[in-house]
Parts: C-alpha cells; structure tokens; sequence
C-alpha cells in the first residue's frame, strides 16, 4: 500500500513544477509543496482516492490468490488491510504527507540545480554537435 501511495502521490505532484510556464511558477509550486497546509490536503485527497480503492471488493478471488488466507467472499481490500494492520489508514496518510513535504524539498533543489542543468546540457549539446553532423552527413551518402 505504501509503494501504490507514493508512486500516485509522485506523479500528481512532481508534474506540478514541470507543467509550470515560467520559473515564477516553479517556485511558486514548490513553494506550495512545502506548505503544511498544502501537505495535508493533498494528503487528505490521495487518502480519499486510497479509499474508493479500498472499497473494492476482493473476497470473490482471493481463493485464486492463497486459498490459506483468511479472506471471506464479502471482504474488501480495507478490511483485508485492516486486519493485518489496524493502523494502516493512518500511517498512509502520514506518509504521504511526508512524501509531499520531501517532493516540495526535492523540487526546491532541482530549481536550485537548473541553471547548473542548463550550462550541463549546452556544453553536451556543444561537444556533441560534430558527432551529430558526421552522423547526418553520413546518412546522406
């Protein structure tokens, strides 16, 4: 459960900096990450998706699954969950809470990285250009 709701987590709110239009806006995205406020309603929104997947009933095939688990016909995911850990709902909204807080500091250090990226990426582009022009060249031949 944790690895689904930070994979999720991950991909709604790393692409927030990433669909800004200027640098103002990554900053201001990342600004919002690292809000506690901000940490806690998306917590509450990826806790809410959780749980409509949650409701799914599963008891129907977990025969399939291990015939030796203890799941009745009408169990959902939750009450699977439930009984292997009572504390899980709890702890996946705390972790998620702390995964945005990380991901608004880890989007803070990439936009601190940029210009550095930047420079990187058109020395690359520089030192390959040759190479990309004998490639081309040779395709025409």
């Amino acid at each position: 459960m944790r690895l689904v709701s930070t994979a999720a987590l991950l991909c709604v709110v790393s692409a927030a900096p990433a669909l800004a239009q200027s640098r103002d806006q990554a900053e201001a995205a990342t600004r919002a990450l690292q809000n506690p406020m901000v940490q806690e309603g998306l917590a509450g929104v990826v806790s809410q998706i959780a749980g409509i997947v949650l409701d799914t009933k599963v008891g129907p095939l977990a025969r399939y699954a291990d015939p030796d688990e203890d799941i009745r016909a009408t169990d959902t995911l939750r009450d699977i969950e439930r009984r292997r850990d009572p504390g899980f709902e709890r702890r996946l909204h705390d972790d998620t809470r702390r995964a945005v807080a990380v991901t608004g500091a880890a989007a803070q250090d990439a936009l601190a990285m940029s210009a550095s990226l930047e420079d990187t990426a058109a020395r690359l582009r520089a030192a390959l250009a040759p190479l990309r022009q004998a490639v081309e060249g040779y395709g025409d031949k």
